[in-house]
């Protein structure tokens, strides 16, 4: 059995069918954005003041992703979001009807190779037989 020295998960960008592993111990310093003011220099009151008085927004919808423990769940929910996103485009009819070819083109790929049940349960299967093979 393999072992990890970091934890992950597994994000899946809503509307959108990869699967991208994500380690959680990337402790690598971000770098810190002024916003307007310069208010990373000064008291910390003031500090503290101007971080709260940034007005918060919602991500594009784009931008919006859900994250998973393991990557057959996150295979599953990704071919989930993709199908709910395509009976959406199905639903709306004729103004729909070039978004989802656009969106079945982009997405051949992973739709109808990646995301079928067998590939999908594959890492799972995999971890299974490893358990019970023993060493020679």
């Amino acid at each position: 059995m393999k072992q990890h020295n970091y934890t992950r998960y597994f994000r899946v960008f809503k509307r959108d069918t990869v699967v991208t592993e994500i380690s959680t111990n990337d402790l690598s310093r971000r770098k810190l954005k002024a916003a307007g003011k310069n208010w990373l220099l000064g008291d910390t009151k003031i500090i503290l003041c101007a971080i709260a008085d940034v007005a918060y927004k919602l991500p594009a919808d784009h931008a919006l992703f859900y994250g998973y423990s393991t990557k057959v769940k996150a295979m599953e929910m990704a071919k989930a979001g993709a199908l709910s996103y395509i009976n959406h485009l199905i639903d709306e009819g004729a103004s729909g009807t070039e978004r989802l070819l656009q969106y079945r083109r982009d997405h051949y790929q992973d739709l109808n190779i990646n995301l079928v049940e067998a590939n999908i349960h594959q890492p799972e299967n995999d971890e299974k037989t490893a358990l019970y093979q023993r060493p020679v």
